[in-house]
């Protein structure tokens, strides 16, 4: 006989893929912020490509509800409409995970969803793209259900079958959180910290992600009154600095130029300690749009000291999901890191890759490497697995 499966499990998995979270969203105003730029091959919905934003996103808003409202299915409809906008690639690609937090959130509201009977709705997708952010909106609409009892979160997350998938549960949880104490990030910081050490950073790095996102008032979200907007301040105020600075230049400074290690020193100058780790880890993201992880490896290790292993932490491992050859060829980046902090990259990249790989690359990928040290370095970040990850781009 079959379990009936709880609402809050399928919460988690409505949660799954939520890492591509980015700025703001159609309704308020601002343009979308893709997390990477996808060439266009395709016209799926062509009457709202040619539009400028934010009418272009309202009208692709507009035409993904009429199609679910047509179909009467989602779980089954979001899919369909992961594998159409994929194949068409451009715009609509790098944006519809953030277009279809207000189609989720929308169609929750519209049709009554609660806990309790979200199971109807939840897509039969692992897609990170579409799929997700419909599944994440509707999270964000239950938001203040979420809150009553945060706890309730946990083996709802480890029930999911791979780590990356519980990883981006706990980072979504941070975003439902916010959602629930209507932005006010303390409350959502308490609300992670009750979930335990071990789940506190990744839950927290989705609360500072919403924080930043509700400065403009994007996604949904309504700026906190009195909201201090400067990262230097905000991130002392609590014992998570890096998952705090994590995404504020994505959010707060998308159009800062970052193209080598000296823009990455300059947007950090000053910022010393703790938080320079989070400063230069967030930096680092910034450029993670030129959509090589190799090269952005290779930047990362011109730096100097701490510096150039805390940019690791900006490289799109997650990019790298089934290609062996770039991870190993990811893996090997390493070789030209700074000395000092070699052991450390060879650690950070075994993890996530460990991560990306659910549990597979600690034998088959830190095992190709010759050198001794280095090998062991990697396994050693491998077994890190079910640690906390507190930034993962």
């Amino acid at each position: 006989m079959m379990r009936r499966i709880s609402p809050i499990v399928l919460v988690a998995c409505a949660l799954a893929g939520v890492w591509g979270f980015s700025g703001a969203l159609a309704g308020s105003g601002q343009v979308p912020i893709p997390d990477f730029p996808i060439g266009s091959k395709g016209t799926y919905l062509r009457e709202c490509v040619d539009l400028k934003d934010p009418k272009r996103s309202s009208c692709y808003v507009r035409a993904f509800l009429a199609e679910l409202e047509k179909s009467g299915d989602p779980a089954n409809e979001l899919p369909l409409i992961d594998l159409k906008v994929r194949s068409g690639g451009g715009f609509l690609a790098g944006n519809c995970h953030i277009l279809m937090h207000e189609v989720g959130r929308t169609w929750a509201r519209r049709h009554g969803v609660t806990l309790e009977t979200m199971f109807r709705y939840v897509p039969k997708s692992n897609d990170p793209g579409c799929s997700a952010g419909f599944g994440m909106g509707m999270v964000m609409h239950l938001g203040t259900q979420l809150i009553l009892e945060p706890r309730k979160v946990i083996p709802s997350c480890m029930q999911l079958p791979t780590r990356f998938r519980q990883y981006t549960c706990f980072h979504g949880s941070g975003h439902a959180f916010m959602r629930g104490y209507h932005s006010q990030l303390g409350s959502a910081v308490i609300a992670c910290k009750s979930l335990g050490a071990r789940f506190t950073p990744d839950c927290a790095q989705g609360a500072f992600h919403d924080y930043w996102i509700s400065l403009s008032g994007g996604d949904g979200t309504q700026r906190p009154k009195g909201a201090d907007a400067n990262p230097r301040s905000v991130c002392a105020s609590y014992a998570f600095p890096r998952p705090c600075w994590y995404r504020f230049f994505w959010e707060r400074r998308q159009s800062a130029q970052v193209s080598d290690e000296g823009d990455l020193r300059r947007l950090c100058r000053g910022v010393a300690s703790a938080q320079r780790a989070g400063c230069m880890g967030g930096a680092s993201l910034l450029l993670a749009q030129s959509g090589d992880p190799v090269y952005h490896a290779r930047v990362c290790g011109r730096l100097s000291g701490n510096d150039a292993v805390n940019c690791l932490r900006g490289v799109n491992v997650p990019a790298l999901a089934g290609n062996r050859y770039e991870q190993i060829r990811l893996l090997r980046t390493c070789a030209g890191q700074p000395r000092s902090t070699r052991n450390g990259c060879y650690g950070w990249f075994g993890r996530t890759l460990n991560v990306v790989t659910n549990g597979r690359f600690e034998r088959s990928g830190c095992g190709q490497l010759r050198i001794a040290e280095a090998q062991a370095a990697c396994m050693a970040g491998a077994r890190k697995l079910g640690e906390p990850l507190g930034t993962f781009a």
